[in-house]
């Protein structure tokens, strides 16, 4: 079999062998009841708009394309990130084939690892802007890593520009800290940008570049500018800074904790272990920065921004994990040129033995968490260990039926129903026969409104 033959297996069929996986499994087989967030983006699909309060318009545009083709299900509305986990997948394999210059090894150990980030295979099981923006994230570092090497062969970097601004623009329309990728990318680009500039192709590619870019801000940005701009309400109360909807925190309120927490979410939801592997791919190709590949120094920078301004976050207040999702992806291939060309065998076989146990061991809880929930749950109480969220993609399915009876037993069916939460009155209106809408009276005093 030929190289390129034998990387083409890799790089397809990692991704789609995992796709259907999910489909039958998650989809299909073993399905988890729809979570707040989900049933409410998908209740967002039936009012469409430009634009949400919180979030861009990408993830209802995916379900209402997704539920399409499977309907109003659940497979129907998660489909979507099965689809985009796989497109990411894909993604991390071409910018390993790229860097590494073809070494299968690096591949293979990158796109198995892609597979095993912690993060990546929770957002991949459910429904929310974090997966859809990791996939156009890695398309926009992939098409930058290409762009670098055509202006080193002196060939058209046409092609690369235009599927960096498709990326960019596909991952804003899910969550808006895909700007701090394209900020990464530019930096990376940097260096080159004379050369870049003076590339053949450069007009007409970066033209389509900034178009393709446009489209998926544009939505957003119409949106608000005619209501006062909410949205940067929202994100400035994030960060804890005047402006927001959220209060302020003075710099002089900082709590050591928010940042060592910060750097526990960054280890942690990579998985510790493949968290540490990123790390010191991430050390050494920074270390190397005068010979290192310029490709790697595209991928790194790729990730860098999104990490050092988080971190900047975590002295002003609390952060969340999934913020810093976008970062792994681009670092995975940096991480597998480490463990493979600077780490002795055994240190190898030992990290990537105790990566794919920990994999597995996700893989299974993922699959089985609505049988085996409970039984661990009664577990971690008798330790006195925190417990899983079950509530949170369990038992709607009965409360909405016992509703129901009791709304049918009182002759209430054609009352409107208001919830004093956004995501159980999404949920209800999924799970309630007939779809029905149902209103939320919710605001939170002295904090956000809800969704």
């Amino acid at each position: 079999m030929k190289q390129g033959e034998s990387l083409n297996r890799i790089i397809w069929g990692i991704p789609l062998s995992f796709l259907i996986l999910r489909i039958v499994m998650q989809g299909i087989l073993f399905p988890w009841e729809l979570s707040g967030d989900e049933a409410q983006y998908w209740d967002w699909t039936r009012n469409p708009s430009l634009s949400y309060y919180t979030k861009g318009p990408g993830v209802p545009w995916l379900i209402t394309a997704m539920t399409s083709f499977f309907g109003d299900t659940i497979l129907g509305i998660r489909s979507g990130t099965f689809l985009c986990h796989a497109i990411a997948g894909i993604a991390v394999g071409l910018l390993a084939r790229t860097i590494s210059k073809g070494q299968r090894n690096v591949v293979l150990y990158s796109s198995l690892g892609f597979q095993c980030v912690l993060a990546y295979q929770v957002s991949g099981s459910l429904m929310t802007v974090d997966m859809m923006m990791v996939a156009g994230w890695l398309v926009a570092t992939v098409a930058a890593v290409e762009t670098y090497e055509k202006i080193l062969c002196h060939e058209s970097v046409k092609g690369p520009l235009a599927w960096m601004g498709i990326g960019l623009g596909f991952a804003f329309l899910a969550k808006y800290t895909a700007l701090l990728g394209l900020l990464g990318i530019v930096l990376g680009l940097w260096p080159v940008r004379k050369k870049l500039i003076s590339a053949k192709g450069f007009s007409s590619g970066i033209t389509m570049c900034a178009v393709f870019f446009l489209l998926g801000v544009a939505p957003v940005v119409i949106w608000n500018a005619t209501r006062g701009w909410p949205t940067v309400s929202h994100l400035l109360g994030h960060l804890h800074v005047e402006g927001g909807d959220s209060g302020t925190t003075s710099w002089l309120d900082f709590n050591p904790m928010w940042t060592v927490t910060y750097f526990l979410q960054v280890l942690g939801l990579a998985g510790p272990f493949l968290g540490y592997i990123l790390f010191r791919g991430s050390w050494s190709t920074w270390k190397r920065r005068d010979s290192a590949p310029g490709s790697e120094h595209v991928a790194l920078w790729s990730a860098l921004p999104v990490l050092i301004f988080y971190l900047l976050v975590s002295i002003k207040g609390s952060t969340e994990g999934n913020w810093m999702a976008g970062a792994y992806g681009p670092l995975i291939p940096l991480g597998a040129c480490w463990l493979l060309r600077e780490t002795k065998p055994g240190l190898q076989s030992g990290l990537t033995k105790i990566i794919a146990a920990r994999s597995l061991f996700t893989g299974f809880i993922l699959l089985s968490l609505p049988f085996l929930g409970p039984l661990l749950n009664e577990g971690l109480k008798k330790w006195d260990a925190t417990p899983l969220s079950l509530h949170r993609i369990s038992g709607h399915s009965t409360f909405a039926t016992d509703l129901h009876r009791l709304l049918t037993d009182n002759d209430l069916l054609e009352q409107p129903i208001v919830c004093d939460y956004y995501d159980k009155t999404a949920l209800l209106a999924f799970y309630l026969p007939n779809k029905p809408a149902i209103h939320c009276a919710s605001v939170v005093l002295g904090s956000r409104p809800s969704a």
